[in-house]
């Protein structure tokens, strides 16, 4: 009885004050508005891009912009592949890309798993280097670099820019996955090593599965960064045959003309889809990765 008279008597709220609940969906709508606006402004540019691609040059040059095309038409992909050697570019950027990213992938984990694991002085002071390498300019990289190439008889050659795309994109790879392997217990290493396993099948199928967010994520950095590198590619390559998607495309801008807007959007579009692909494919691995943890272990 007394609980129900102290319900009776407890006084409500005034109505012009919000409740807890209430502020609640108002903090959460204002938090997933201001998320669709930020995908918007991510996502509304693409799909400018490919809107523009397949519409023809009539309506891109028309006074009266609209924003779907009256006449769609995949003319400018057809025009692109045609007049261009864009399929010989994407050919020689995808070797790069995937090279480039296996080879990064796997001297980082090597190097990563040694800098956290063994106790050398050294590799402390080459942790803290790995990251000012990566935040160096690389304009001021080129003149070494084509020098050396030079040298060595490797201007000119996709084997001498896997060798400068390697290098520039190991520093990261070592540095984030390093932090990923110092967070992996010892003791799972510990455990297989006392079951009969050695180091390194320890640090295959114990530590490397622990380690596929870090792993993912930086194949998608190394390949993403690769893929769309214009200044090296530029620089190094003269041939045609050997030219890579951004050096490639850079040919239809010049200062005063440009061969078609719409083929030009559609150059873009076929740049981009690998990546978005790419990042798809890759994508439940990397959820999976977090969602497993050590019960992987």
């Amino acid at each position: 009885m007394t609980q129900i008279a102290a319900r009776r008597e407890r006084p409500l709220p005034p109505s012009g004050i919000l409740t807890p609940r209430l502020l609640k969906r108002v903090r959460r709508s204002i938090l997933y508005a201001l998320l669709l606006l930020a995908v918007f402004w991510s996502v509304f540019p693409l799909f400018w891009v490919f809107i523009s691609s397949i519409k023809p040059d009539t309506e891109t040059y028309a006074f009266e912009q609209t924003v779907w095309p009256q006449n769609p038409t995949i003319a400018n992909y057809v025009t692109l592949f045609r007049i261009t050697d864009f399929t010989l570019w994407l050919r020689n950027s995808a070797i790069l890309a995937v090279t480039t990213t296996l080879a990064v992938v796997a001297l980082a984990s090597m190097g990563a798993y040694a800098m956290s694991r063994f106790k050398f002085r050294f590799f402390e002071y080459f942790g803290r280097l790995t990251l000012l390498a990566y935040m160096m300019p690389p304009i001021i990289l080129v003149v070494p670099i084509f020098f050396i190439l030079f040298k060595i008889k490797l201007t000119n050659s996709l084997l001498g820019l896997l060798l400068v795309y390697t290098g520039t994109r190991l520093p990261f790879g070592l540095w984030l996955l390093r932090s990923y392997f110092q967070g992996i217990p010892l003791e799972l290493e510990e455990a297989a090593m006392v079951d009969g396993a050695t180091r390194f099948q320890a640090f295959r199928k114990v530590i490397l599965p622990q380690a596929v967010p870090g792993i993912i994520s930086t194949s998608i950095f190394t390949f993403s960064v690769t893929w769309h590198e214009f200044l090296f590619a530029s620089i190094l390559l003269f041939s045609g045959s050997k030219q890579t998607l951004s050096a490639g495309v850079a040919s239809f801008l010049s200062e005063d003309w440009i061969y078609s807007w719409g083929v030009l959007m559609a150059a873009g579009v076929m740049v981009s889809l690998p990546l978005v692909l790419f990042y798809a494919f890759l994508q439940r691995y990397l959820i999976a990765g977090w969602g497993g943890g050590s019960l992987k272990g």
